[in-house]
């Protein structure tokens, strides 16, 4: 996680990534506490500032879980355009998708705060994080076709096994610790080859 006070650069530089480590130590807390328990009173006791220092960065709490929704939206799509990369099969380019998000979700401070919360976005808020979930269940429900036409992925509803996998990675930051037995990495690897054994065509 960004240091709050350990920066060193421009004052626009600074601004971001004290936002930055506000927004990640929002996370952590709503990870711990629950979305609704956590108070931004909490997340300023935790970074070792005043609430009103917060309010420097962010208007409220809910534009901290709508800056982690907006995050969790830019590591798909970066989980994608890396997929689309690979040449392969349907099947091989869909592991590398849930093995890049799996790992980015874990490593990055910003998401998985509270990612099963977006009805306490606002509705401004809420439309433009939908309209981004969208756009990357449209791609990866084209990869799963394109999958079971190959005949690499289990001919199922593609909305169904998407809930599946995304439901269960939404849980993932509720229970891994850095320090577990786990590194990211390995669970990152091991998660997405049980997803895929899941869904392979038989």
């Amino acid at each position: 996680m960004a240091a709050w006070n350990d920066v060193k650069l421009s004052k626009e530089e600074i601004r971001l990534r004290k936002k930055e480590a506000l927004i990640g130590q929002a996370a952590a807390e709503f990870r711990k506490r629950g979305y609704h328990a956590t108070s931004m009173d909490d997340i300023a006791a935790a970074l070792g500032v005043t609430k009103g220092a917060l309010y420097r960065y962010v208007k409220s709490k809910d534009e901290v879980l709508y800056e982690c929704f907006k995050h969790s939206n830019k590591i798909g799509d970066q989980a994608l355009a890396r997929a689309a990369e690979l040449e392969g099969t349907a099947a091989e380019r869909l592991h590398c998708f849930l093995r890049e998000f799996i790992k980015s979700y874990l490593e990055s401070n910003l998401a998985g705060g509270a990612m099963v919360e977006i009805d306490s976005l606002l509705p401004d808020q809420r439309d433009e994080v939908v309209q981004g979930r969208d756009r990357i269940d449209r791609r990866l429900r084209a990869l799963i076709e394109q999958g079971i036409a190959d005949g690499t992925v289990a001919s199922e509803s593609p909305k169904l096994l998407i809930f599946s996998f995304m439901g269960a990675i939404n849980w993932i930051p509720s229970w891994f610790s850095p320090e577990g037995e786990f590194s990211s990495d390995q669970i990152a690897e091991q998660v997405s080859r049980i997803f895929m054994n899941g869904i392979a065509s038989r």
